[in-house]
């Protein structure tokens, strides 16, 4: 079986995949933003502005594009400060400058409307050269800023920021809700499924189950739900068990307290109205009430002695005591009946004390009924055995004959109330509770009694727990 993850491995490994998809695609926007603003951007950068930035040997290489978009211009000094050449539109300026001239254009006032930077340069053919580059100041920005970028280079920065931030803020909440919902898909559904099934056991549905594939937790939850409808269908099926064996027992009870009622009554009133003159007749009509009166007796009597039995509440005194002894005295007791009847009784009890704790009463009736069984259902030169086997940690004592047997379709409800061999339910077959009170007695001993059937042989196997050490103390 697969281990589950805890829920709390599942929260943290949706959390990571969902940082690294929000990293992964702040670091893919910073890229489209680079690349956005480099492919937007035109050629002109700040450092083609300055004159130290564009002097070449040869002044018809000098790159003047940039200057000249901001509507500005390059002029090129000689040795004596004379204009020797021009690249874009020259505004205004004198075709020569003096050097006070030419200080004063570097001045940054209000009365100066351009920028101005120069840079001494050589020649091709080794003059001494001066590149002096005028830049309008309203089309400059006085601050450079941090891209160094023209002012049309920097309302493009700011208009692929703003791009870029809304895509980011679409991907990030993309991100939130793919996260968001399957977070809530891995804990809502499988709770969503419990609540089902909760409903569904409110609803008397006990054999439905939950199968989830879920973390550790909510597996956890599965399982102990799942025990728990098992418990109460297995409950339910208990009950409605219950309620047809009493259902059935009362039926019974009616039939078998009715037929010798309905006897005795008849044979009573034949005798209040002096129907039957003979006294032979006379006695044995007495004789026939007084055995239906007793069947009626023992039937009354096993019924309550079965419901006692049934409670959980009903004590049993136990007894340290030497159960060979025990058996040896039901074996004197039944030897008798047996040979009357030309039965083959035979007994194999161990020779040494086997201690065990029971009830000597409860215990009597349940073997007495084992062995009244076999003598009442067999018929003569049937072969009955009582054997007592000492083990290590339990004891048994077998009931066996190889009489006519049980037959198979009331092997598995042999121990219910009320299951007879004879299949007409005769009035004088018995009470048909004889096996149920036994196996309840050997139950509240904690022990089993259970039927096998093979060779011929019918056998009734009941074990009992040994005594314990000190149990044996308090016996010697």
């Amino acid at each position: 079986m697969r281990r589950k993850s805890k829920l709390s491995g599942m929260l943290l490994r949706n959390y990571i995949l969902f940082s690294l998809t929000v990293g992964a695609s702040v670091f893919f926007l910073l890229l489209f933003f680079v690349d956005r603003t480099n492919d937007r951007l035109p050629a002109q950068e700040m450092s083609l502005l300055k004159a130290s930035e564009i002097i070449k040997p040869n002044v018809a290489n000098i790159p003047s594009e940039a200057i000249e978009a901001l509507h500005g211009w390059v002029e090129i000094l000689d040795e004596r400060l004379m204009v020797v050449e021009v690249k874009g539109t020259k505004r205004d300026g004198p075709a020569a400058y003096t050097e006070r001239e030419l200080n004063a254009l570097f001045y940054d006032v209000e009365e100066n409307p351009f920028y101005t930077s120069i840079a001494p340069f050589h020649t091709n053919d080794g003059q001494d050269r001066y590149c002096l580059v005028r830049l309008p100041k309203k089309n400059v920005k006085e601050v450079i800023t941090l891209d160094g970028g023209t002012p049309e280079n920097q309302s493009i920065f700011w208009g692929v920021l703003a791009e870029t931030g809304l895509l980011f803020l679409v991907l990030f909440g993309i991100n939130v809700y793919v996260y968001s919902r399957l977070t809530a898909s891995r804990l809502t559904n499988p709770l969503g499924e419990i609540a089902d099934g909760i409903r569904s056991i409110a609803g008397g549905r006990y054999y439905e189950r939950l199968r989830l594939e879920a973390n550790y937790e909510l597996a956890q939850i599965q399982e102990s739900f799942n025990a728990m409808a098992e418990k109460l269908e297995k409950m339910e099926t208990e009950k409605h068990r219950l309620e047809e064996s009493k259902q059935r027992m009362l039926v019974h009870i009616s039939h078998d307290l009715k037929t010798p009622i309905t006897t005795i009554q008849g044979y009573a009133n034949a005798l209040q109205l002096g129907m039957i003159e003979d006294e032979a007749k006379k006695q044995r009509t007495i004789n026939l009430i007084h055995d239906k009166t007793k069947l009626v007796a023992e039937l009354i009597d096993d019924v309550f002695e079965l419901s006692k039995l049934e409670s959980p509440e009903y004590p049993i005194i136990k007894k340290a005591s030497d159960l060979a002894e025990f058996v040896r005295e039901m074996a004197v007791e039944y030897y008798d009946l047996f040979e009357e009847r030309g039965f083959v009784f035979e007994c194999e009890i161990p020779a040494h004390d086997v201690l065990v704790l029971f009830n000597g009463k409860l215990l009597y009736r349940a073997v007495s009924n084992l062995l009244a069984n076999a003598l009442k259902y067999n018929s003569s030169g049937t072969q009955v055995r009582l054997t007592l086997e000492d083990g290590d940690q339990e004891v048994r004592i077998e009931v066996a004959d190889n009489g006519v047997g049980i037959p198979d379709h009331l092997r598995d409800r042999v121990f219910d109330a009320f299951v007879r061999g004879d299949a007409a339910r005769k009035s004088d077959g018995g009470t048909g509770l004889g096996l149920t009170i036994a196996m309840h007695i050997v139950e509240k001993h904690g022990g089993h009694l259970r039927l096998c059937s093979e060779g011929g042989w019918t056998r009734f196997e009941l074990t009992l727990p040994k005594a314990s050490a000190a149990d044996a103390v308090y016996l010697n």
